[in-house]
């Protein structure tokens, strides 16, 4: 993360004002004051916070509750399905699935490519199948049933020596991130590692008062609480994977079907404040605001994506937000008090790489700060 405030003069060089391009933001549609009642908290209560937030959402059936909602929390540009087993995001998939007539029936195949099915990213079998989190939009995502058998109920985890490679690079073998206790894992590609990271933040969170449907046996996690070799790991997967479209467009979709939301996508700080050494509270904006170091920009360097949060900035009318290049030229212009948060994510995949410049104009003075592009 990057915390910055500076003065407008110390930039004043670099903001040669020229034109200004069609903005590209992306953000979620949080509902406002959605996480009005966890401003300030930080660590253990931040998850209880959260959690009460987030708990009482909608059970959907198995069947056909999931199958039906992959329809609209999983579709591709294309028309086919999100499978993070298989596809190859800015890639070439070697195939692709058609909803309903692609699902799996009573015929398994025995290679890829055969069917989709419903793959439990925390393993059911550690919560002995029991609902809600059973049929949790943000746990149960639509995979490949042959590398999803593959998978089986090994934890993700870094492989040394792969047995098995899945034709997008997803590979089974042993686990040798630090800490872990060995064994078997399943390591998916780089570009999914940070969805699967928030689907288990989410886990650890939404159902923290629900341990006793869970299990000690699961190599990632005592009960519902992830140990500490899990959370580093996630903690990198969450880092150098940021929020992608695909997921803020499946956060909106399964809120709309669930009635909840994965904080952790809407504000993907918050997991830093939980199970890293980020400070969301009182204690933490005080030491930021003592510093002036009002915006935060996350990851830094980012490569597709930045996340942009002014929390702790000053709020009022007539706040607009820009991000400016090395020669001044604006290439994104927001009027953000009309956001109902203070966040966004915005796209970089087109952007040269470089560095940045983001200023906020506030009632009170300008804020400023800045990123790199990878």
């Amino acid at each position: 993360m990057a915390y910055f405030c500076t003065k407008p003069e110390t930039l004043k060089k670099f903001f040669l004002l020229a034109f200004v391009f069609a903005p590209v933001l992306s953000i979620g549609q949080i509902p406002p004051g959605y996480y009005n009642t966890v401003t300030n908290l930080t660590g253990q209560q931040l998850r209880i916070g959260l959690r009460n937030i987030i708990r009482n959402h909608t059970q959907l059936s198995y069947t056909p509750g999931l199958w039906n909602a992959y329809q609209s929390t999983d579709r591709k540009a294309n028309g086919k399905i999100w499978d993070i087993y298989s596809d190859v995001p800015g890639g070439t998939a070697a195939y692709e699935y058609t909803y309903f007539s692609d699902q799996c029936g009573n015929n398994n195949p025995n290679a890829e490519g055969g069917c989709y099915n419903r793959e439990h990213t925390w393993p059911k079998t550690y919560f002995s199948s029991d609902t809600p989190m059973y049929t949790d939009l943000f746990i149960v995502m639509p995979t490949d049933y042959w590398v999803n058998a593959k998978r089986s109920d090994y934890p993700y985890g870094k492989v040394g020596t792969a047995t098995y490679t899945s034709t997008n690079g997803s590979k089974l073998g042993n686990n040798v991130y630090p800490g872990a206790p060995g064994g078997t894992c399943f390591e998916p590609i780089d570009s999914f590692k940070g969805d699967i990271a928030r689907n288990y933040f989410y886990m650890s969170t939404c159902y923290w008062a629900d341990s006793a449907h869970f299990n000690n046996n699961y190599a990632m996690a005592s009960q519902v609480n992830l140990k500490p070799w899990a959370a580093q790991m996630l903690l990198e997967w969450h880092h150098n994977d940021p929020v992608s479209q695909k997921e803020i467009d499946r956060n909106n979709a399964a809120y709309n079907i669930q009635g909840n939301r994965n904080p952790f996508i809407d504000h993907p700080e918050y997991a830093d404040c939980i199970w890293g050494t980020g400070n969301c509270g009182p204690a933490g904006i005080a030491a930021m605001s003592a510093g002036n170091k009002r915006i935060i920009i996350y990851p830094n360097p980012a490569n597709d994506q930045v996340v942009i949060n002014w929390n702790s900035c000053a709020k009022g009318s007539g706040l607009q937000l820009e991000v400016l290049n090395m020669q001044g030229l604006v290439l994104y212009k927001q009027d953000v008090a009309k956001l109902n948060e203070n966040v966004i994510a915005l796209p970089l995949s087109n952007w040269p790489k470089g560095l940045y410049f983001v200023r906020l104009n506030t009632v009170g003075g300008v804020l400023t700060d800045k990123f790199v592009k990878q």
